[in-house]
């Protein structure tokens, strides 16, 4: 790895970046342990500590799942179709994707707030929060001062105003002399204009140096959830009013699941920590950077190729590198490093799976790990991932649903489907 990084990005060519990439990237640890996991039986034994450990944790989520109003049935520890559900309304109503699976961050919000309820939900302004609005109502809030936003939930009770003293008799009037009449005014000369100073020349404008810092996906989605489920749901097609914001809620979508399916890849990888994980990423946008700056002036395929030739010549099977490649996409989203989340859908666009041009179309957009936002291009990129999805059966990526890619069709024209009137004309 130190000597990938010592190698400077403009000497890197495509046999060298490939054989890097291979070698010590995604074809290195990640590969290895992807093909020692295929070796392996199929049936895993799970000892009965870990077993217990995970029941344990499942009955801590279905506890607080219960107390908040999503009804998870008995807390046994077993996660059902009932906790399911529950959990689908939990992430429903939070702004998180309603997909039944709770993942790391949204388990530790639900447990947190679980704890923090029980000591806090007696005390002022949270027991009138949960009078009025109930345990849900309480979630919501703690939801709201996590991501800063301050907004009144009931409405807070006003002291009474204290008496006011009785006002004093009035005395009886006195008859007064009426005062003498005024002399005229003598007029003024007026005063002499005052003298104009010549404008400094030397003034300016105030400059100051501001450090340019990197865009937050983690913080850009919070707030799209946060507004979809202020919203009551996400767009649906046919009904897309605003399109960036359509475009936002899609993107934040297939985020989720990027997260969601390199969680699960990596849990086919017991050798490995999650900073071992996370180390072996760090280096896939220094290794494919030439193919990164292309984005910005080249036609998707032409950098489609130029990744596919770094891919062939790293010696590794196409597969195991997309494998590589949606561990490390997810490792990016969930670290908020977006420019290596970019890095991992240019090497998954590359091998083949161009339904991933989605998340590239989303970074173009929105300026995620690149030096400035493309609308152009992000269309580019956008058009040629919904032509293979819904040309190529298979080609779906990320949860590319029918009602996925209708509503990213929708968004993408203007939305709606509505044109302009259009009446026959008489001769």
């Amino acid at each position: 790895m130190a000597a990938l990084i010592a190698v400077p990005v403009q000497r890197a060519q495509a046999g060298d970046a490939g054989a890097a990439l291979g070698g010590l990237i995604l074809g290195g640890i990640i590969v290895n342990e992807l093909n020692k996991n295929k070796q392996r039986q199929r049936t895993v034994y799970r000892s009965n500590t870990a077993y217990s450990a995970q029941r344990e944790e499942n009955r801590q989520v279905q506890t607080a799942l219960n107390y908040f109003g999503y009804n998870a049935g008995s807390a046994d520890g077993v996660m059902g179709s009932r906790s399911r559900s529950a959990v689908s309304q939990y992430q429903a109503q939070m702004g998180f994707t309603p997909d039944g699976q709770i993942d790391p961050y949204e388990r530790d919000f639900l447990l947190g707030s679980y704890q923090r309820a029980l000591s806090s939900s007696h005390v002022a302004p949270y027991n009138q929060i949960m009078a009025t609005q109930g345990p849900s109502g309480l979630l919501r809030t703690y939801r709201n001062e996590q991501l800063g936003i301050s907004q009144p939930t009931v409405a807070q009770a006003m002291p009474a105003p204290a008496p006011m003293p009785a006002p004093a008799p009035l005395p009886a009037p006195v008859a007064v002399a009426a005062p003498a009449p005024a002399p005229a005014p003598v007029p003024q000369p007026a005063p002499a204009p005052a003298p104009v100073t010549a404008r400094q020349d030397n003034a300016s404008l105030p400059a100051f140096t501001f450090g340019q810092t990197d865009r937050s996906v983690n913080e850009h989605c919070n707030q799209i959830n946060v507004l979809t489920a202020a919203n009551g749901g996400i767009t649906s097609p046919g009904r897309v009013q605003d399109k960036e914001f359509a475009l936002n809620e899609q993107f934040c979508l297939a985020r989720t699941h990027a997260m969601a399916e390199s969680t699960a890849i990596t849990a086919t990888i017991p050798n490995m920590s999650d900073a071992q994980i996370e180390q072996q990423c760090a280096g896939l946008a220094q290794v494919i950077a030439p193919q990164l700056a292309g984005l910005a002036s080249s036609r998707p395929d032409q950098v489609i190729a130029d990744t596919s030739a770094v891919l062939q010549s790293s010696g590794q099977p196409i597969d195991q590198l997309a494998s590589g490649g949606k561990v490390c996409l997810g490792v990016g989203y969930r670290t908020d490093n977006a420019q290596m989340a970019l890095a991992s859908a240019v090497l998954l666009a590359a091998s083949g799976q161009l339904g991933y041009g989605e998340v590239i179309s989303h970074h173009l957009r929105e300026g995620f790990g690149t030096a400035k936002a493309d609308a152009s291009r992000s269309g580019a990129w956008m058009q040629m991932a919904l032509d293979t999805v819904t040309s190529t059966a298979g080609a779906a990526v990320m949860g590319q649903s029918p009602d996925r890619v209708a509503v990213l069709q929708d968004a993408s024209v203007g939305g709606g489907s509505s044109s302009l009137p259009s009446f026959p004309v008489k001769n």
